[in-house]
């Protein structure tokens, strides 16, 4: 291997050998009495050409490499075969080991290590800004200021706009609600992204009066027309407009959305509306970036500063200093990527933990192993072999038998690694194209090689030099056998330290999970129906005409058999994809500070049954009912987090707040529950409920439904209903309230299952370890115990003397592994609810249950030791 390695070094080494051979002949040919010069000549005669010896000796020496290597290699296979129960246990739990790295490290390298399919990636960035003295970490941009940075920006070769939207598409087999990205006509050209057929959106289609076009994801071509190339210049209606299919995207990752179609700016009825242009603080826009050549993150958020700083300047009102707006940011891959990265390294790392078990475990399996083969070794080395024989030898067995496990792993890897997608793909738009590749391949072969050159080094070097010292004679039959014993608790200790810290990270993530079962939503999840109804909002655009068509829904629904209460609201509950939308409000009797930012709540519709319907208990005051009309005084009702907030220890019903600035004022009639709104791990929102018949929609309204018995038995029914009220009205999002709350367990669930079956795994192996060491050490020792039995020891004292040696090691890996949890704990952080990382309960139950565990692992061998005959130890050899 050295000459492998070291080719060029030795190559001098062979250089200096040569020459030195050559200046010992030329000296004898002086003492002979030549002259200098007749004296060298000789020499270099008598020696030859320096580069055929150099490449006689390499060819020479490369032979007896390889052909070492081919008897190592055929030696190792027979040994293996000779016990065939140590090599199938060894294969099946490298397999383990390396298919679970395998198949994490395919989702990483899909996700985190293969560059974004644009032009140039690492160029695009995400931009977003903070008001994080209002508790706001994400807001996007208004019209007005994608203009002025885009204008005023030195850092940026371009800078594109997007939001995505619902539309109703008319034209293909079924009216269809279809997700819309409403791009600026640069968006495609800030991304570096090519059509796959026709072409993307021009400049000239964003002009005003510009025929409508639109242009289809790949996904959705492919999915509801076949990938039909014919539908280039296929009209369809949207918004009461025909639009023209111009292009086709490639496969690309559904960031920020998972849109079917794109449209200009000027095609989207709302972005397009002159009030959404002229107003500075309408937010709701999603900035995508690239970085001009040579340009660092650094400089161009201190460009995006200055440019921050300007416009407060210019437009005070905008940019409150008490809310504290700033830029951030961020390489669009770290932005894709950020729910994700900390649960993948996460996870690879424990099964990195776990596969280094195995390896320690291995390796003693091995010692032991080889204690039993020492006659056969120190035959080897009588014969001739030396101490690095030995070592290859044993080093090309274990190495043959990782490889063998390292193809059965990436058979594993290939199965469960479809269930990893899916898993991903609820953190990460860039779950969906992953697969086995060459780097995949790599990473599987050096994994399998360093796995079998760690548990076959450690045996390899305790052979050697036992076996030498054996031939000398220093030893005796246990020469050797202390190096070997210590090092075998070290791998002892090893096992145990790592176990505890994925014990610790599994029971944190248990804790968590359980935590999250136990919150109370605030409301009753079972038996409620829920589906979205986008509205054509041309069709629906006032709100006489969504009153009449959502009271007609409201009537018929109710007089469905096993329909208890209907409602709509704006938003439904535990759904992080329909938050809602937040803004300030002014409160009676508060003064409006100069600079402050007004209080910003959660706004939210409902008709009068929404809180009936999911089972929100009214604390003070009334729901809305049927006299909330337009023509009635303007109600609300506040959830109690807003109430403790803005009236502690005060009634707020009777109060008034108002949405404009106290040009329209509107009384507070009831105060209800606060309820998980945006997810079980969330905190309590401050949230004021608007009644629908008083306010437009301006969102996809929410159809809610209290059935007997189980809910998607009326989806059917109610659907039909829909579509006779408006035959062109879709339905979506057809679910149920636990399925909801199910889906937003979903992520932890997996994240607990996955990292607990890493731990289990790696405490049953750890038990194996302690009682097979153990075990070893017993029947090593069976003279010993016999010799104590002999002069008196009772069996309590053998027991206690075995177990105090077992447990020794487990005390002292607990100990590091309380070390390496507290260093390592940290990285769970984001993903806990309820529990801190560095909780001292779980380290300490987990101590306590692994030392258990271990014991009774002790007791095992401790009970043969106890029951050994000590004439039959005697007489044993």
């Amino acid at each position: 291997m050295r000459r492998f390695f070291f080719r060029k070094r030795i190559d001098e080494e062979l250089q200096r050998e040569i020459d030195e051979h050559i200046e010992m002949e030329r000296d004898l040919n002086l003492e002979r009495g030549l002259s200098g010069e007749e004296a060298t000549r000789q020499a270099l005669i008598k020696f030859g050409s320096r580069q055929r010896v150099r490449e006689d000796i390499w060819k020479r020496n490369s032979v007896t490499f390889f052909e070492k290597l081919r008897r190592d290699l055929s030696y190792a296979i027979r040994t293996l075969l000779r016990g065939p129960g140590y090599t199938i246990l060894a294969v099946i739990t490298l397999a383990l080991g390396i298919g679970a790295n395998t198949a994490i490290f395919t989702v990483i390298n899909g996700v985190l290590l293969r560059p974004l399919p644009y032009s140039n990636p690492s160029q695009i960035v995400h931009l977003e800004q903070t008001a994080t003295r209002v508790g706001r970490d994400r807001i996007g941009f208004s019209v007005q200021e994608v203009l002025d940075y885009r204008q005023q920006s030195q850092s940026f070769s371009d800078l594109a706009e997007y939001h995505s939207m619902t539309f109703t598409l008319l034209g293909a087999k079924v009216p269809e609600r279809v997700v819309t990205g409403v791009v600026s006509a640069n968006y495609f050209d800030v991304l570096g992204v090519k059509p796959v057929l026709g072409r993307l959106i021009h400049p000239s289609d964003e002009k005003l009066n510009a025929p409508p076009v639109l242009v289809l994801s790949y996904a959705y071509w492919v999915k509801e027309f076949g990938a039909d190339p014919k539908i280039l210049g296929r009209p369809f209606t949207m918004n009461d407009r025909v639009h023209t299919v111009i292009g086709v995207l490639p496969p690309l990752p559904e960031f920020p959305d998972a849109n079917d179609v794109y449209m200009p700016t000027t095609s989207c009825p709302f972005r397009s509306s002159p009030g959404m242009i002229a107003n500075r603080d309408a937010r709701a826009l999603t900035v995508l970036a690239r970085l001009k050549p040579g340009v660092t993150l650094t400089q161009a958020r201190a460009d995006l500063n200055t440019i921050g700083n300007r416009l407060a300047l210019s437009y005070p009102r905008s940019y409150p200093p008490a809310a504290g707006l700033a830029m951030k940011i961020t390489p669009l891959q770290q932005e894709m990527t950020h729910a994700a990265r900390p649960t993948l390294l996460m996870l690879l790392g424990a099964s990195g933990m776990v596969l280094l078990l195995a390896c320690a475990n291995l390796a003693n399996l091995a010692l032991s192993r080889q204690l039993r083969r020492s006659r056969e070794t120190a035959i080897r080395i009588a014969s001739g072999a030396t101490a690095w024989d030995i070592f290859r030898q044993m080093l090309v067995e274990s190495i043959t038998v990782a490889l063998t496990g390292g193809v059965l792993g990436l058979g594993i890897a290939m199965a469960t690694t479809r269930a990893l997608v899916s898993y991903a793909a609820r953190m990460t738009p860039l779950a969906t194209d992953i697969h086995l590749d060459s780097r995949v391949l790599l990473f599987s072969l050096v994994v399998a090689l360093i796995a079998g050159v760690l548990f076959g080094s450690i045996p390899g070097f305790i052979a050697s030099r036992v076996r030498l010292s054996l031939i000398t004679g220093s030893g005796g039959r246990t020469t050797g056998s202390e190096s070997a014993t210590r090092m075998r608790h070290m791998l002892v200790v090893a096992q145990v330290a790592f176990s505890f810290v994925l014990l610790v990270g599994a029971g944190l993530m248990m804790r968590s999970l359980y935590n999250l079962l136990s919150v109370d939503p605030g409301f009753k999840t079972a038996e409620v129906l829920s589906m979205n109804l986008p509205l054509n909002w041309t069709k629906y655009a006032d709100l006489k005409t969504q009153n009449t068509f959502f009271q007609q829904i409201l009537d018929r629904v109710q007089q469905i058999p096993g329909a208890q209460t209907v409602a709509l609201s704006s938003t439904v509950p535990l759904n992080d994809a329909d938050g809602g939308m937040n803004g300030g409000i002014t409160i009676e009797s508060r003064p409006i500070v100069p600079g402050e930012p007004l209080p910003q709540v959660d706004h939210q519709l409902s008709t009068p049954d929404y809180f009936r319907v999911l089972g929100v208990p009214m604390l003070s005051g009334r729901t809305f009912t049927d006299a909330d009309t337009i023509d009635s005084a303007l109600v609300a009702i506040v959830n109690a987090q807003m109430a403790q907030h803005y009236w502690p220890h005060l009634n707020p019903v009777g109060r008034r707040v108002s949405t404009d600035e106290g040009k329209t004022w509107t009384t507070i009639v009831g105060v209800v529950s606060s309820v998980h709104q945006y997810g079980l791990g969330q905190d309590f929102r401050d949230v004021i409920y608007f009644p629908q018949s008083q306010v437009t929609f301006m969102g996809d309204p929410s159809l809610l439904i209290r059935t007997r018995g189980e809910p998607m038995l009326l989806a059917n029914q109610v659907a039909a209903i829909v579509h006779q009220i408006d035959p062109q009205q879709p339905l979506t999002e057809v679910r149920t309230i636990d399925q909801l709350r199910n889906a937003q367990l979903g992520t932890p669930r997996v994240t607990s299952i996955l990292l607990g079956t890493f731990a289990g795994f790696a405490l049953f192996i750890t038990v194996v370890g302690v009682t097979g060491t153990l075990g070893l050490s017993v029947t090593r020792r069976t003279k010993e115990i016999g010799i104590r039995i002999a002069l008196g020891a009772t069996r309590r004292e053998i027991l206690f003397n075995v177990l105090r040696n077992g447990m020794a090691p487990v005390v002292i890996g607990i100990a590091i592994g309380a070390i390496g949890a507290t260093l390592s704990t940290s990285v769970l952080s984001s993903m806990l609810f309820g529990v801190k990382p560095h909780d001292w309960v779980t380290p300490t139950t987990i101590a306590f249950l692994l030392a258990i565990v271990a014991l009774v692992g002790c007791l095992i061998p401790g009970r043969r030791a106890v029951r050994i005959d000590p004439m039959q130890a005697l007489r044993s050899e």
